[in-house]
């Protein structure tokens, strides 16, 4: 392989497409934000596009080459004639002879002649019939620049419009290295396209895979809860770090967003919203209902949330308690149908009051199966 056979471009793009399944088989021993791998196959992309443009595109075949190519043919043509017709080549060499005249044309029949003309015609070097054309050629148009009022009166005729052909020097190398070079740049050019699209997959598959950690989860999206749970299931209860990622409402509006609902246990819902966005800042809204008596049965919050219809705040702490125990004994009720829901359901304990470590673990037992999660705002555990 010729080395000139890329640019430094051209190395670099390997090298980042080559780091693209790397980084994917390093993903579990270091973190590593999921848009790395996309941002060096699309860096990749473009090395390769510009490496083939301003260098693969300049690459042309030595022209000695050509032309000593050329004069070997017709070397090969005249000893052929000369085997063929070795009693008609002059023994006798005269000074006025020229370097044509190796066979006595004289006394040979009128078609023998012609096909001997034809040889002597076609190994004329190819670059005379160019230079040939391209002196008739320039002859031509200054003929043309002659009728038009010369170079002067034509010269307002140049645009900007006009392609300026490339100024830099040829890259020469062999016919082979050539077509080498062709067939790199093509399989260049395609494994950076595939690197882009194996890094669109790493990209989906981390995100999906973080959705469901508190710690690490990303920008939220309402993309279906079976698509996260099917990468990282949903804990059936976790704990709010201290110092939180986000305050109590942005954790609300975070699962809104998700699209996820919930039950908010907390001592004061004044300041929460009436409805929460789950695409952008005003798309798709989700009602928020506040619970402050006995006018919404818990039959009916519980089938709001099974079917993430709506999202309630309960700042009673006898509606807690009463609510907190209807929600545990219709999970009982879906364990033994085995039904489980089609969205998470979160049920946000953000009150002072102790929740008992049997009491979490019962909860676990039968929220696990059935989309149902503990998130416990506060430390106190007895």
């Amino acid at each position: 392989m010729n080395p000139n056979s890329f640019s430094i471009l051209g190395y670099l793009s390997v090298l980042l497409w080559l780091a693209v399944p790397v980084l994917w088989l390093l993903r579990r021993r270091f973190s590593l934000p999921c848009w790395l791998t996309l941002a060096l196959a699309l860096a990749s992309f473009a090395l390769a596009k510009l490496n083939s443009a301003t260098h693969v595109e300049r690459i042309q075949v030595k022209q000695a080459e050509q032309n000593v190519n050329q004069l070997d043919i017709v070397a090969a043509k005249r000893k052929a004639v000369e085997q063929a017709r070795g009693g008609e080549v002059a023994d006798i060499r005269f000074a006025e002879d020229g370097d044509d005249d190796f066979i006595d044309k004289a006394g040979m029949e009128d078609a023998d002649k012609k096909y001997l003309d034809s040889i002597d015609e076609s190994s004329e070097p190819a670059w005379k019939g160019k230079k040939k054309k391209r002196g008739e050629s320039e002859q031509e148009s200054g003929d043309l620049d002659d009728e038009l009022g010369g170079k002067e009166a034509i010269s307002g005729l140049k645009s900007d419009a006009i392609p300026i052909e490339d100024t830099r020097p040829p890259i020469f190398m062999s016919e082979p290295h050539k077509e080498l070079a062709g067939r790199l740049d093509h399989l260049n050019l395609n494994a950076s396209f595939y690197a882009i699209l194996l890094g669109i997959i790493i990209f989906i598959v981390d995100y999906l895979t973080r959705a469901n950690f508190y710690s690490r989860a990303l920008y939220p999206l309402p993309l279906p809860a079976a698509w996260r749970n099917a990468f990282t299931p949903m804990p059936a209860s976790f704990h709010r770090p201290n110092p939180p990622r986000r305050s109590i409402e942005q954790e609300l509006a975070w699962l809104a967003r998700s699209g996820d609902v919930f039950i908010h246990f907390t001592k004061d819902s004044s300041a929460l919203p009436n409805s929460l966005p789950r695409l952008g800042k005003s798309t798709k809204n989700i009602d928020l209902f506040y619970v402050d008596s006995d006018r919404i049965s818990d039959e009916l919050i519980f089938e709001s949330l099974w079917y993430g219809r709506s999202c309630f705040t309960v700042d009673s702490l006898d509606r807690i308690n009463q609510l907190f125990g209807s929600i545990y004994f219709q999970l009982e009720q879906r364990r033994v149908a085995r039904a489980r829901s089609k969205f998470n359901v979160y049920l946000i304990w953000d009150i002072d009051q102790e929740l008992h470590e049997d009491d979490i673990a019962a909860f676990e037992s039968l929220a696990r199966p059935a989309g149902f999660s503990l998130f416990i705002c506060n430390k106190s555990i007895s």
